[in-house]
């Protein structure tokens, strides 16, 4: 692999650039606009941008330039079938010959940058076999702007903390109002090391809590789980040694291929009023080629508990499940516009039909027959998608309840010398994916191109 970066690198890096003007084919010079890094759409940086995120060949996508992550699953072929294949490599060399790292300073737009590209160069890796020469064509060309845009460990440090921004802008509601239940709000205390919103941690273990999540994402991103019960921070740790002492659930190979053990009936339940949050934040990578969890926030998904009344009635369609899970949901992405702009710490709402194409679960629309490829039907609901994996009522909706069991340490308050700002410090998620084939080869290869 070293070898092949080297080579490829070598014809790209020599290779004579084009003349002036636009050298786009029509197909290229047509496709839809996004102006995301520079208010001109054909700067270098938006079409690489576009180049992964509006895909030719999957209708809908141009109207989500904006989307979280890459639209890309297991069976795709985008980027690697032609003629999207000699499409991207033209960006890529373009960036590449004209060094147009250089073109674009701002610390935030770099790391960005480096975020969504390494998501691609994982997905290379991760992806179905087949296509191998265009992976490792992808991939050299891939490392070598990331190595680029690395930044120094100091630049990492710089970061942003974009939810803090977001609660200072006050352009969101601060706490959870039944009488306006679609309204989605931002706790400004979620952080607070004493608050009233207590982090879940593995201790003992050395997987992270929402090890779903992180393992779906490869550990780009750290995903924290944070538990609010009604009567605040005591109440909430009362209850967490309630539970701790609660029997164990029997595994079941026959429940949920989500979940490895059946539900126990007996744990006690979460009151009413009980919210759950899940937090995404970024992971980097210095020009050292080191791990660094940044502070910067890419997505907020809270679960509010209106009731926990166990029905027995079906639920046919995601509005019914909904209702019968007795929970209101809500969930706030970044967006790249607005956190360029300086606006609200770039944090969005989403709305309560905003779609998106799913990703988390891996049943995309590469996964199913060619129809789905023309069908806007693979869109998800942004907000409500959460209750496909969050149907049940009450503690039986957590899914990461296993750990807050025995033999699990119990969770407990510690003292305040030991909190810091390690809310984006998660050095488990860093550890697993220091153990990953996909870093195994971006290291090695980041090394290699020096």
């Amino acid at each position: 692999m070293q070898f092949s970066v080297a080579v490829v690198l070598l014809a790209v890096l020599t290779a004579p650039l084009s003349g002036g003007g636009d050298s786009r084919p029509p197909s290229e010079s047509s496709a839809a606009s996004v102006a995301i890094y520079d208010p001109d759409p054909n700067h270098i940086w938006n079409r690489l941008h576009a180049i992964f995120f509006v895909r030719d060949d999957l209708p809908g996508t141009e109207l989500v330039p904006d989307a979280l992550d890459p639209p890309f699953w297991y069976h795709t072929t985008y980027l690697l079938a032609q003629p999207s294949h000699n499409k991207a490599l033209r960006v890529l060399d373009e960036f590449l010959q004209a060094h147009a790292e250089n073109l674009i300073h701002n610390p935030v737009k770099r790391a960005v940058l480096q975020r969504d590209l390494w998501a691609v160069f994982d997905w290379s890796v991760e992806t179905a076999p087949g296509y191998e020469k265009e992976k490792r064509e992808l991939q050299a060309r891939l490392t070598e702007i990331l190595r680029r845009l690395a930044p120094m460990p100091e630049q990492l440090g710089s970061l942003p903390d974009n939810y803090a921004q977001a609660v200072a802008a006050g352009e969101f509601a601060k706490a959870y109002d039944p009488e306006h239940r679609e309204c989605a709000f931002l706790p400004p205390d979620l952080f607070e090391p004493h608050g009233p919103w207590v982090e879940l941690e593995g201790r003992g273990n050395p997987l992270p809590v929402a090890e779903q999540h992180d393992s779906f994402f490869s550990g780009r991103s750290s995903f924290l789980v944070f538990l609010r019960l009604p009567g605040g921070r005591k109440a909430t740790f009362d209850y967490l040694k309630t539970l701790w002492n609660s029997r164990v659930p029997v595994p079941s190979p026959q429940f949920s291929p989500l979940q490895d053990e059946a539900p126990n009936p007996d744990l006690p339940q979460l009151p009413a009023g009980t919210q759950v949050a899940l937090v995404r934040q970024m992971t980097l990578f210095d020009n050292q080629g080191e791990l660094t969890a940044s502070p910067i926030t890419e997505s907020v998904q809270i679960r509010v508990y209106r009731s926990v009344t166990v029905s027995t009635a079906p639920a046919v369609g995601i509005d019914q499940m909904i209702t019968k899970s007795g929970q209101d949901f809500y969930a706030i992405r970044l967006s790249r516009s607005l956190l360029f702009a300086n606006q609200s710490g770039g944090l969005k709402a989403a709305g309560r039909d905003e779609r998106d194409f799913a990703l988390f679960g891996g049943g995309g629309p590469d996964e199913g027959p060619p129809a789905h490829y023309v069908s806007l039907a693979t869109y998800h609901p942004v907000v409500k998608a959460c209750v496909m994996c969050h149907r049940e009522v009450g503690i039986q909706s957590l899914s990461t309840r296993g750990r807050l069991l025995k033999p699990n340490p119990l969770q407990h308050d510690l003292p305040n010398e030991a909190f810091g700002p390690r809310w984006w410090q998660d050095a488990r998620v860093l550890s697993w994916k220091q153990g990953q084939d996909d870093w195994h080869l971006l290291s090695s290869s980041l090394k290699s191109a020096k």
